[in-house]
């Protein structure tokens, strides 16, 4: 580690190669929604969130998880699957009056042909307006599972065994992945009706208000103040008033009499003998 003045230890999730800053820099300074796409080795999410001071605020999300409400049989960590993912968050975008917003894939990077393209894809054909390259796009016998399901059907033929292995997923969900591009399809089409029928609209205003945290309750006090002690009340001096009457005028004068205190005897008398 460098032991210059100059050097500072870099953020942690940098260190960790998972939040690249300068990138993340200049995504905010354009004040515009981000389409963050984030993936794993078996699914995939799309978000679409606006910057704030108090910190991020997710507007849309959707999971390749959500697909299977609308009759995806399929994988969830394929290609076929990002793209339906990112259709279905473009949906939901529309569906919301949310039409731009820009890229932003952390410290990935997107290439042709990749789960990430297929993706932005999905949500650009979805009608959402994203800055972007349509080189990167992958090709339609990728994203609608043709080339799935054309090696599917190569690999019964030539040895059962290894197709049962490769799979094996899909026997758990009753299904086969030669029909990838049938499920692919209504996926497609049930995504399209739910906007159509304006079921989607409600859906996702009823979680919005259920994943919104409720404010807390602020209660005013009134300020505590001490009780008044009365004041004690002072000795009043006794007033005496005369009167003296002249032929001409006639004046009163105030007199105040002082308390009287009680003297002690300073000491004892002494007695002649």
């Amino acid at each position: 580690m460098a032991k210059s003045a100059n050097y500072h230890v870099p953020f942690r999730r940098r260190r960790e190669g998972k939040t690249n800053f300068h990138r993340r820099k200049r995504l905010l300074r354009s004040d515009k929604n981000r389409l963050v796409v984030r993936r794993s080795n078996k699914h995939e999410r799309v978000s679409i969130v606006k910057a704030k001071v108090i910190g991020d605020e997710t507007l849309v999300d959707a999971s390749s998880q959500h697909l299977k409400q609308y009759g995806w049989k399929g994988a969830t960590g394929n290609v076929p699957a990002s793209y339906l993912t990112g259709y279905l968050a473009g949906k939901y975008a529309k569906a919301l009056g949310i039409k731009e917003a820009i890229l932003d894939i952390g410290v990935n990077t997107c290439k042709k042909d990749t789960r990430i393209s297929a993706l932005l894809c999905g949500a650009v054909q979805a009608g959402l307006k994203i800055p972007h390259d349509p080189s990167v796009f992958p090709t339609k016998e990728r994203y609608t599972g043709q080339i799935i399901a054309d090696y599917a059907t190569k690999l019964k033929k030539k040895s059962s065994e290894k197709y049962a292995k490769q799979f094996s997923g899909y026997k758990k969900l009753s299904a086969k992945p030669e029909s990838l591009p049938t499920y692919f399809a209504a996926a497609k089409k049930a995504i399209d009706a739910e906007l159509a029928s304006g079921a989607m609209k409600t859906k996702l205003k009823n979680r919005n208000k259920k994943n919104k945290i409720p404010k807390p309750k602020t209660t005013t006090k009134k300020p505590v103040t001490a009780a008044k002690k009365p004041a004690a009340k002072k000795p009043t001096a006794k007033t005496a008033t005369k009167t003296t009457t002249t032929k001409k005028t006639t004046t009163t004068k105030t007199t105040t009499k002082k308390p009287t205190t009680t003297k002690k005897p300073t000491g004892t008398k002494k007695t002649k003998k």
